[in-house]
């Protein structure tokens, strides 16, 4: 009896940590108790930032934390480190002709970190298929940073706030369903960018006391669904209606209806998302409890009738 009562209290402070937990701005996605690595960077990287990876990717969830506006940990860092290390997972060679191909669109963030863009052509982004048998043109994304693997993420847009004032080194790479990857003649198929991030300030209109934000129209639904990765770590899946995801919007003014997902484990922030897929790399053994919180651009959490619009799952790490 004992255990169960000191079980429902954990259960419910970290329900109130949630929104104490987001103030700040976003990391990527980060680990709980854990390792902290960066998202699948090794993929064995960690997660998805924005989980995330931003969607969570895998790299690892520690990297983005440490500079993220909000102060939370980076889910992207913290997944990806989980997965296997930085490991080369070989090269899946593709003729020239056809083959995939792939840029990335680079923006300092307002509240501190950057917005990275991707976009291909040949190349069909595939997170239910990830680290499953190799699909010809199917696959996830790599974030390299100054040449260290960070984060595996499945979404065009991915949040970063691992980086700090100065010139940083960028490189996405297009990875193959079982992670190696795409390559032309032993080249990898890689976007990159050299950006200079600049200094930031936390200034007041970041930093406020999170009020909240009553959604304007019907209230948004929102769902995740958390499964084991069959290489390491785990899934979230994510459902969204009613809402519109804007990470080319994230840091700027509020838009009814518009904004972006924090996800949190056990009510520590693993990063901002932009899509509906992210990466987990490591967690806290024992029952883990993922949930996610939708957010105005402006990070304030939106609410329905005074309670944010959010939902969760529970996971059970083992030893």
């Amino acid at each position: 009896m004992r255990t169960r009562a000191i079980l429902r209290l954990l259960a419910a402070l970290s329900v109130l940590a949630l929104l104490a937990a987001a103030c700040g701005e976003d990391d990527e996605l980060a680990t709980v108790g854990a390792d902290t690595p960066t998202d699948d960077s090794s993929d064995g990287d960690m997660s998805d930032g924005d989980m995330s990876d931003g969607d969570m990717a895998d790299g690892e969830m520690a990297d983005h934390d440490a500079d993220d506006h909000e102060h939370d940990s980076d889910m992207g860092d913290m997944t990806d480190m989980a997965d296997d290390g930085h490991m080369d997972h070989g090269v899946v060679e593709v003729p020239a002709e056809g083959a995939p191909e792939v840029d990335i669109e680079v923006f300092s963030d307002a509240a501190g970190g950057v917005n990275i863009h991707v976009l291909t052509e040949n190349y069909e982004i595939a997170p239910q298929s990830a680290s499953t048998e190799h699909v010809e043109g199917e696959g996830h994304f790599h974030l390299y940073v100054d040449g260290e693997k960070v984060l595996r993420f499945y979404n065009e847009w991915i949040y970063f706030a691992g980086v700090t004032e100065g010139d940083v080194d960028l490189m996405v790479e297009l990875s193959a369903n079982d992670h190696r990857a795409y390559a032309i003649d032993g080249q990898k198929i890689v976007a990159e960018e050299t950006f200079t991030v600049p200094a930031h300030e936390h200034g007041e209109d970041h930093h406020g006391v999170e009020s909240g934000v009553e959604f304007v129209g019907e209230a948004p639904t929102l769902g995740v669904e958390v499964v084991d990765d069959p290489k390491s770590g785990w899934n979230a899946w994510l459902t969204l209606d009613g809402m519109t995801l804007s990470p080319e919007n994230a840091s700027g003014e509020h838009v009814d209806g518009e904004g972006h997902l924090h996800i949190y484990a056990n009510g520590q922030k693993l990063g901002r998302l932009y899509g509906l897929a992210t990466h987990i790399g490591a967690l806290p053994e024992g029952e883990v409890e993922i949930s996610v919180v939708a957010y105005t651009n402006d990070h304030q959490p939106y609410l329905v009738d005074g309670q944010p619009v959010a939902a969760a799952t529970t996971v059970t790490v083992a030893s």
